[in-house]
């Protein structure tokens, strides 16, 4: 990761060794060179794990505030003596509502399967008719 310590010192102005011919690779190549590193000002926003969790959570259908809001109210006299005490509870709280919903939706659809299956077997409201000429022959 990063710029080579040549591209840095051409693209700055300064003398580079000759063993090393930047400018024949031309300013475009650099410029690409500079993007694909990341180089930034500003610090990266990273995502907490509590968040992205939040986040698939919400694609599910749940409500995450909710869960959490639910589990504060069931165990209301909790002491706390660390921040990442809370954060790990709620990790937890949210994890096991996750799995609850997928267990739920799998479950469902297992059950539309195989109601789907039962019924493609046999019909039982069909009603069959005999077309001239087509009985059989003890008929």
């Amino acid at each position: 990761m990063g710029v080579q310590p040549d591209y840095v010192e051409y693209m700055m102005g300064h003398t580079i060794s000759t063993y090393h011919d930047v400018r024949m690779k031309g300013i475009e190549y650099l410029r690409g060179v500079y993007i694909a590193s990341g180089l930034s000002i500003k610090p990266k926003t990273r995502v907490s794990k509590l968040d992205a969790l939040k986040e698939i959570i919400r694609a599910w259908g749940l409500n995450p505030e909710e869960i959490l809001t639910r589990d504060a109210l069931t165990r209301s006299n909790i002491t706390v003596t660390d921040h990442s005490q809370i954060e790990n509870n709620q990790l937890s709280q949210l994890t096991v509502a996750l799995r609850q919903q997928m267990a739920k939706e799998i479950h469902e659809t297992q059950n539309e399967k195989s109601m789907n299956s039962r019924l493609g077997q046999s019909s039982p409201g069909e009603i069959r008719t005999l077309v001239k000429g087509s009985r059989g022959p003890y008929a």
